[in-house]
């Protein structure tokens, strides 16, 4: 059979192979069919096995349960105890339909999908993304179990259909429950449909529970290929125009000449959250020359995550960023397989793994800069992290301390950020100082670059990825390409990273029955021979700390995109050519998933509460394909370095009642007035 026997018995499931096949190698992403396609193809998936396993059985007029027992496997389980509790006969098409809903669905795709990275066929990336792993792509087969060694799915349904090979009885099947949802018509070209229409009708006709699925999902409502069609685009501007009028205005419009701008000062997700509730998920607002459709709430979340690759592009807004950078290639301003292929490349420099292997190294980082901070004297809270930030990013993924650049570097991304997404006068970037600082920033590239020549060290790094990535594709990534691949961990870090890190410090020290909490965890990862991966992971309470911090205060609350291809969301046309706001952090403000929302409390996350778990309300990092690719660096960088701070001294707040207030003239960061006093202990 086609299917791969692992361990325990089990084989490869339908829902897991129908997920290998949709599974795009170059995006990560699943290929761009329909949901009603996919969860009515999951649903008939879960009902073949479910057959296979002599649970059920089928008929062209009904589906009956042959034996309730449960199969113990928590694909499959769960929908045959349904067909088992159901009192009356029904035909497969009911069951297909019923099995078929989001929720339902949803939960045999994310199982499926699990289960491929637990055996090591799939492994994820950041922004919701999957990619196949470098060993099955190279071998086509799958790994090994009980001697054998299975065909990768996409090899065996391609070879079947280009070819006069026979097929194999659950092959048959799969490729039955492929054709009867509209899937081949998105994986194969028009021509190459043309090719194997009378091939692909004699497969189906091989297999009686092929046939009788593929029937009743066409009946529950999924159209055949050849009636199938895609949304009329909206190609004139004047219907574009209709369109974008259709959508609620946010106060009405605002002040004449400038909108809205004034209620968008300061941190705009309160706003953005009063006219959410007001008008639902989908507005515009106008700030000045500017206007944006805002998406907000958790369905604009689900939407960005599983639908953005398809209709969003980034590139648009970060370009005058790319050109500041002297760049083309800068992975805030890329999208499709050519931005994924470079995330893929960069992603183990940002990792959490590469981080933990590097424990000693970031410890010592922190012991230093903690130690060198003058004692029992206010000091601002903001350089020191990022001072520590910075030098972790240096040594840990460039593999050299950037201390004599940082000064430049800061003010070149300032200003960078300033102008290209604040919108300031372009002419600031011409300045003496910003042309100075240009050098420096080059001059750094080069260092970085004349280090690593010689060949990665012991552990490669972020640095040694880029350049193997240089020699290998020279024209995908060039000499010209290199400053901003090579600044990227600064772009990030030296802003969010830095800013998170000294609301996570002031929260601690606002809420002393928190950090008393957190203290035991703190002498443990330092006892017994110091802080390893193990003890950092087991660090429960810091961890609860560092995302209440990430949803309180948030220093990433949006994300500007541009429609590429029309969509509907929530009732109204999104017409392509807009310019689209996803205010990601509006459901952390929103008390029905956060009660008592401007309350920290690091209970949240507990497994009881879970507050954080329901589906598009917990997102401080960004959603989809442009999801922060260092967030797994940044969540162990912050435990670490504030735990590191609390176990080498006391640290009060100066005043103690300071209330923290916000700066947003480039990104969110804490303002100058939160200073701290240390007591060095160790």
């Amino acid at each position: 059979m086609g299917g791969e026997r692992w361990k325990g018995g089990t084989v490869l499931r339908f829902a897991e192979e129908l997920i290998l096949l949709l599974l795009d190698k170059e995006t990560g992403a699943l290929a761009p069919v329909p949901d009603r396609s996919l969860h009515c193809a999951l649903a008939g998936a879960v009902l073949m096995d479910l057959a296979l396993e002599d649970r059920i059985d089928t008929d062209p007029e009904r589906l009956f349960l042959v034996d309730s027992t449960p199969v113990g496997d928590d694909l499959l389980d769960p929908c045959l105890e349904s067909v088992a509790r159901e009192a009356e006969t029904r035909d497969t098409a009911y069951w297909i339909d019923r099995l078929a809903e989001p929720a339902q669905a949803d939960r045999v795709q994310r199982s499926a999908l699990d289960r491929l990275v637990e055996r090591g066929i799939v492994e994820r990336e950041t922004g919701g993304l999957h990619s196949v792993t470098r060993r099955v792509v190279r071998s086509r087969r799958y790994p090994q179990v009980d001697g054998e060694a299975g065909r990768e799915v996409e090899l065996r349904v391609m070879t079947v259909l280009f070819s006069e090979e026979v097929p194999t009885p659950r092959d048959v099947m799969l490729i039955a429950l492929v054709n009867a949802c509209g899937i081949f018509s998105r994986l194969l070209s028009p021509g190459e449909m043309a090719e194997v229409r009378d091939r692909l009708e004699l497969i189906c006709r091989m297999d009686l529970i092929g046939r009788t699925v593929f029937a009743a999902i066409r009946e529950a409502g999924v159209p055949a290929e050849s009636r199938e069609r895609p949304r009329p685009a909206l190609s004139s501007q004047a219907a574009r125009a209709r369109a974008l009028a259709a959508i609620p205005l946010a106060d009405g419009g605002g002040l004449p000449l400038v909108g809205n701008a004034f209620r968008m000062t300061g941190d705009p997700i309160p706003y953005l959250a009063r006219q959410y509730r007001e008008l639902g998920p989908v507005f515009r607002l106008r700030a000045f020359s500017h206007r944006f459709t805002v998406l907000a709430g958790p369905e604009a979340n689900t939407f960005l995550q599983q639908h953005g690759g398809l209709h969003l592009r980034n590139v648009d807004f970060y370009a005058g960023m790319t050109r500041a950078l002297g760049a083309h290639r800068f992975t805030l301003g890329m999208d499709g397989s050519e931005h994924s292929r470079l995330r893929k490349v960069l992603a183990h420099g940002y990792s959490r793994g590469y981080y933990l292997d590097r424990l000693e190294e970031a410890a010592r980082i922190v012991a230093r800069e903690t130690a060198a901070v003058p004692e029992r004297t206010p000091v601002t809270a903001l350089p020191i992290l990022r001072r520590i930030i910075a030098r972790q990013i240096g040594v840990l993924c460039t593999g050299v301390s950037a201390d004599e650049y940082m000064p430049d570097l800061v003010a070149y991304l300032d200003r960078v950020i300033a102008v290209t997404t604040m919108r300031r006068p372009a002419f600031l970037m011409r300045t003496p100082r910003m042309r100075r600082a240009r050098a420096r920033m080059e001059a750094l590239c080069e260092h970085l670059v004349r280090v690593h020549e010689a060949g990665p060290g012991e552990k490669p790094d972020l640095i040694d990825d880029v350049l193997a990535l240089h020699r290998a594709d020279p024209q995908f990534l060039p000499e010209t390409e290199l400053v901003s691949a090579c600044i990227g961990p600064f772009v990030a870090g030296l802003h969010t990273a830095a800013s998170v890190a000294t609301c996570m410090l002031y929260a601690l020290l606002k809420h002393p029955e928190t950090l008393a909490r957190m203290l035991p965890e703190v002498d443990a990862l330092f006892a017994s021979g110091g802080p390893t991966a193990h003890k950092l992971r087991a660090m429960d309470v810091t961890h609860r700390v560092a995302m209440e911090s990430l949803r309180l205060y948030r220093v990433a609350p949006v994300q500007v995109r541009t429609v590429v291809n029309t969509f509907e969301f929530a009732g109204q046309v999104i017409p392509a050519g807009t310019r689209v706001m996803f205010a990601t952090t509006v459901p952390h403000v929103l008390p029905e998933h956060f009660p008592e929302p401007e309350r920290f409390d690091i209970d949240r996350y507990t497994p009881e509460r879970a507050e954080h778990r329901a589906p598009g309300v917990y997102a401080p990092f960004g959603l989809g394909t442009h999801r922060c690719l260092g967030n797994g660096f940044t969540e162990v960088s912050l435990a670490l370095t504030l735990a590191s701070m609390l176990h080498r001294a006391e640290i009060t707040m100066h005043p103690p009642k300071y209330r923290l207030k916000m700066s947003h003239s480039t990104v969110a960061a804490p303002k100058p007035g939160f200073k701290i006093v240390l007591a060095h202990r160790h």
